[in-house]
């Protein structure tokens, strides 16, 4: 038997071995795509043609849906809000923890485990039983019906997931960058930001697009805090649409779609920087 023949003799049970697993893929991306597609086509639908003819094409591509849910919930006024206060959570979690996680990861103390411990308890809490606690805190603080009030909210819950995120990500770093930092008369806010941070950039973009993708999506913490529509956000203004007797669920689609519109262009911005994280993260001790 030729080298050729034997090679591919053994090529094809390796071929047939990654089967189950591409089948696996193929079906998990219909059970996306699927959503989406709906998605997409019923922006472009009546409420009739949804009901008639769910996965069909739509009878015209006329942007009417589009136009009338962007004017009739303001949302333009809305997603100025969304934006604030998304991107306010996302700088300041990124900048706190990053600050907590520094010394968590840089400097050899013997509370270290402790501390890291008491933050991933963090992400183990659900905060949403505790809304009742919080809302009383944020009233007492006078943050109620304020933007400021919802970034702090936020960065508070995403700071234990950052905290973490980073602290893996600085702890593989040689300890020699820091020295020569110092050496040279830099002081611990210069080599955490200076230094640190931009070797470090997939941890920033893994968590800025998590945070965003948690806090722009986000329906329930504006509506306890929120009642002045001056400062309701994107998910608040898309419930309107969603009536008791009738829902018009053009404008529902249209809505949607606008809403995903800025995180899919962070996630296509910040894509690169994520799968390299993804691939380091995987060979961090």
């Amino acid at each position: 038997m030729s080298a050729a023949s034997l090679q591919q003799g053994i090529a094809i049970p390796q071929k047939l071995a990654r089967l189950p697993g591409w089948i696996i893929l193929l079906i998990w991306t219909a059970a996306v795509l699927l959503p989406l597609y709906i998605l997409v086509v019923s922006c472009f639908k009546t409420t009739a043609e949804i009901y008639d003819n769910r996965l069909g094409l739509p009878q015209s591509f006329a942007f009417d849906n589009f136009v009338r849910a962007w004017t009739r919930a303001d949302l333009g006024h809305n997603f100025i809000n969304s934006l604030i206060v998304t991107g306010g959570a996302v700088v300041l979690t990124i900048v706190v923890s990053a600050m907590a996680a520094y010394p968590l990861s840089r400097y050899k103390l013997g509370w270290n485990g402790i501390m890291l411990g008491l933050f991933l308890s963090g992400i183990m809490l659900p905060i949403r039983l505790a809304s009742v606690e919080l809302f009383t805190l944020m009233r007492n603080l006078g943050l109620l019906d304020s933007l400021t009030g919802l970034i702090l909210v936020y960065s508070a819950i995403r700071i234990p997931f950052a905290v973490f995120i980073f602290a893996n990500f600085m702890r593989v770093l040689p300890s020699e960058l820091d020295e020569a930092a110092r050496m040279d008369g830099a002081g611990e806010t210069r080599i955490l930001f200076q230094i640190v941070l931009p070797m470090v950039k997939p941890a920033v973009s893994i968590v800025a697009i998590f945070t965003a993708i948690a806090v722009w999506n986000d329906f329930f913490f504006p509506l306890i805090f929120i009642f002045d529509d001056r400062y309701k956000t994107v998910p608040l203004a898309i419930s309107v649409f969603v009536g008791q007797f009738r829902t018009d669920w053009g404008l529902v689609f249209a809505s949607l779609a606008i809403s995903m519109a800025p995180i899919l262009i962070m996630y296509c911005l910040l894509a690169r920087q994520i799968r390299e994280g993804v691939g380091a993260g995987g060979g961090m001790k």
